[in-house]
């Protein structure tokens, strides 16, 4: 056996000798620590008993571990265990706990020491405590992994390279990533390494030029893992010494492959929307700041002005003075939603537009586009149909809505200054021979002449409106006293009776004029009128073309009224009354869209009491409501059988009568009716007359929107031949316009009658509006509608109105067979 190193024999004696040791161990400020051959501790300094607060006997054996962090302690034994079974050094660091409770870090180094025969005699080890150290390492690496986790994280890839030999010394996750390395692997690799070397002979120049100082950005295309191209843009920043010179430079990339995408969709959408503006009829124009940047041909041809005219000018200075400050409001705002307006043209002309701007991004800023309609001919066409809704498209005088504001008007004026007013209400004797005989197209004539020859007979300040059929009205204001209307009813019997030739055949009509003063006949225009009226059957009762005042002896109209009140009062309590029903189809399918509920009154001798001769007398005596009400229910009723039999479900539409309107409660009766019948809201709908809409109320519009709230459909019935305004039509929750049967009775044949109704029909399409025409009684009639698109249609041409019995057998019929066009029931 090789005898034992001098040195280590010493040591060894030491160890072994607690005397010795002590003496020169406690002396050391470190922590010396010493174990016998088999690995128990054997002594500690006095530095490691301050230390831990533990004394030596404490520590012998095993328990010397016992200081030691829980954590730190299964492997320091499996450190020391290691060491002590090959007879090497022990070098490792744990946590040791101080006197004070804390664990301070420790480095522990120990080496075997033998005897003078070359056996193991033990282990001699100090201690130095590195908890300062340990925290600024634990500091440091933290500190590192934040700048880690950070530039991994932001979406820039990142690198740093030396100077000299161009060595990757530190890259981001993305970085390495994207050249196919990882953040280990990248580190010492040369650019040309890194990125290839086809990619580094792309990029030299601008290597060279930041090794030189210089800070150097450019974009670069590669391909994509996807087979895309990414473009990418690089900044190359220097980093310098004191001195000046480069040393490293930072790599910072960013991937801008989605902006110069999005760039090239720009581009692409400025052509597309060029072409399309360039295609368009409508006027387009492009501003930013209020001065116009471009425009298409379209505005160039509507105002006159060259394309070099208007671009740089101010687009104010194009709206009329008027509609300037509302321009200027819609710019500062960015409006978005169409209103009219008025622009100058070139020679002076003021032209009726329709703006409707959009705030548009363009290269990370916004402008503004609007598009400049020319409504000329829907002014044109609204001014129609404002004219229509106050006089009648025959014979263009006023209706009786627009009569009713000027009589009254009239009435109030002559209230105040105690004058009088006469009335006088004129029906043609015999009109309906004249109709049957040479047929509407006649008869229509017939009415022109006479209207135009009332008017010549009047004074310009009396007011002439046709009341309806061949009735019409004279209003004279500002009866003298000592004068009579007789003089004027004179002039209008002879005149009106002269010859007329229609179709060349000489006839005349005489007029029957019942005549009624204000204030002795009545106070307010309906009394007026409706005494008027009474004294004009009486002239007809005394042998026609003559003229009666009213008198309080005109007591046969009233008992007839009388007569007629006490009738439908038994026909309420009995049921007498019926409904028949018409069919509405689409135009295009023949598709059945729904049904018209009409009242019918049978008499006892088999024929029936016309809806026009008691339904007024009802209004006039408070009957309507129950009648109404009756109409609403049974309907309802049907319909719903109808449903259970198994036939398809549709809407059956009732006509509202005015009065019914006005109730307050009538909202609440319907959900009633619908309730009671067990009928949805989408099967009923209401049909409505224009006059119902003059009353611009708000008891009126809550009506109409609660009645829409419940889910039944509106219409307005006999459009055109009333008084609603456009304002209405927009305003109020309408679902269908039908078109009066007066005019469609003469188209195509009739150029005024086609005008009108294409003109209804369009606006009732450019208002979100169903159009339906009634009184189709002919295919030509058909064939007009559908090529203006109006929508549905009802009339004799698909049925007359029939007893729910024979409707149920129409519905049938129709399901069971396939959809077409309509024909005559």
């Amino acid at each position: 056996m090789k005898p034992a190193d001098p040195v280590l024999r010493s040591v060894a004696s030491i160890v072994h000798d607690p005397a010795t040791r002590a003496d020169l161990f406690n002396a050391m400020p470190s922590l010396v620590w010493c174990a016998d051959a088999r690995g128990a501790c054997s002594f500690v300094n006095q530095s490691w008993e301050d230390y831990t607060g533990r004394r030596l006997e404490s520590e012998l054996g095993e328990r010397w571990m016992e200081s030691v962090h829980d954590e730190d302690r299964p492997g320091l034994a499996r450190a020391w265990g290691e060491a002590l079974g090959l007879r090497r050094p022990l070098e490792v660091q744990y946590r040791l706990r101080r006197a004070d409770g804390s664990h301070g870090w420790i480095h522990h180094a120990a080496v075997p020491v033998n005897d003078e025969h070359g056996r193991l005699a033990g282990y001699l080890g100090t201690c130095h405590d590195i908890t300062e150290r340990r925290d600024a390492e634990l500091a440091a690496r933290a500190k590192e992994q934040q700048i880690r986790m950070l530039a991994d994280n932001v979406p820039v890839l990142i690198a740093y390279f030396e100077a000299r030999n161009l060595q990757c010394l530190f890259a981001n996750k993305g970085y390495a990533r994207t050249w196919g390395w990882d953040e280990a692997s990248i580190v010492g690799r040369t650019v040309e390494e890194v990125i290839g070397a086809e990619g580094y002979r792309a990029i030299a120049p601008h290597i060279e030029r930041v090794t030189r100082g210089e800070a150097v950005t450019y974009e670069r295309a590669i391909p994509g893992n996807d087979g895309t191209e990414r473009v990418l843009e690089v900044s190359l920043l220097p980093q310098k010494d004191d001195g000046g010179e480069t040393i490293a430079a930072f790599v910072l990339i960013q991937d801008i492959s989605r902006h110069r995408q999005a760039e090239r969709a720009v581009r692409e959408s400025e052509e597309r929307l060029r072409m399309f503006a360039d295609a368009t009829h409508e006027g387009i124009v492009f501003h930013e700041g209020g001065i116009l940047t471009d425009c298409n041909e379209a505005i160039v041809r509507l105002t006159g002005y060259s394309h070099d005219e208007i671009v740089g000018s101010p687009i104010i200075d194009h709206v009329a003075p008027e509609f300037r400050e509302a321009a200027r409001e819609a710019l500062r705002t960015g409006y978005e939603q169409p209103y009219e307006s008025e622009i100058l043209a070139k020679n002076g002309t003021r032209i009726p537009v329709e703006f409707e701007g959009r705030t548009l991004p363009f290269r990370d800023e916004e402008y503004r586009l609007s598009v400049v309609r020319d409504i000329r001919r829907r002014r044109a066409s609204q001014e129609r149909i404002r004219f229509l809704a106050h006089h009648d498209q025959l014979t263009g005088l006023p209706n009786r809505a627009l009569l009713l504001d000027r009589l009254g008007f009239i009435l109030d004026s002559a209230r105040r200054r105690s004058a009088q007013v006469a009335l006088l209400f004129i029906d043609l004797d015999n009109f309906k021979t004249v109709n049957d005989s040479l047929g509407h197209v006649a008869g229509d004539a017939l009415l022109r002449i006479v209207a135009a020859r009332i008017q010549r007979l009047v004074r310009s300040t009396d007011v002439v409106s046709r009341h309806g059929g061949d009735e019409f009205l004279v209003v004279l204001p500002d009866l003298e006293p000592e004068q009579t209307p007789v003089q004027v009813a004179d002039k209008l019997l002879a005149g009106i009776s002269e010859p007329v030739e229609l179709e060349g055949q000489g006839l005349s009509v005489s007029p029957s004029i019942g005549i009624s003063v204000f204030p002795r006949d009545g106070a307010d225009a309906d009394t007026l009128i409706k005494n008027a009226d009474a004294a004009m059957y009486l002239a007809k009762d005394r042998g026609r073309s003559n003229y009666q005042f009213f008198n309080e002896r005109l007591s046969e109209a009233a008992f007839r009224s009388l007569s007629l009140e006490t009738m439908m009062r038994e026909a309420i309590r009995s049921h007498t009354f019926e409904l028949h029903y018409q069919p509405q189809v689409r135009t295009g399918t023949g598709e059945v869209t729904g049904l018209e509920a009409l009242i019918r009154w049978p008499r006892e001798d088999g024929g029936w009491i016309e809806p026009n001769q008691f339904i007024p007398v009802a209004e006039q005596r408070g009957l309507i409501g129950a009648i109404g009400g009756w109409v609403m229910r049974e309907a309802c009723r049907q319909n719903r059988a109808w449903q259970d039999e198994g036939l398809p479900k549709l809407p059956v539409a009732v006509n509202l009568s005015a009065i019914q309107f006005r109730n307050r409660n009538l909202v609440a009766e319907v959900e009633r009716a619908l309730a009671e019948a067990g009928l949805e809201p989408r099967y009923l709908a209401f049909e409505l007359t224009e006059s119902m809409l003059m009353d611009d109320s708000n008891e009126m519009a809550r009506t109409l929107e609660g009645l829409k709230a419940i889910g039944v459909g509106l219409a307005i019935d006999d459009f055109g031949t009333g008084h609603s305004s456009l304002m209405h039509l927009k305003r109020f929750p309408i679902d269908k316009l039908k078109i009066d049967r007066t005019f469609v009775r003469d188209t195509p044949g009739n150029a005024d009658d086609v005008a009108i109704t294409a003109a209804i029909i369009d606006l009732a399409r450019n208002l979100g509006i169903t159009s339906i025409a009634e009184g189709v009684d002919r295919h030509e009639q058909l064939e007009f509608l559908r090529s203006r698109g109006c929508d549905e249609v009802q009339g004799f041409l698909v049925s007359r109105a029939m007893p729910h019995a024979q409707a149920a057998r129409w519905l049938a019929e129709r399901a069971a067979a396939a959809p077409s066009a309509p024909s005559p029931g």
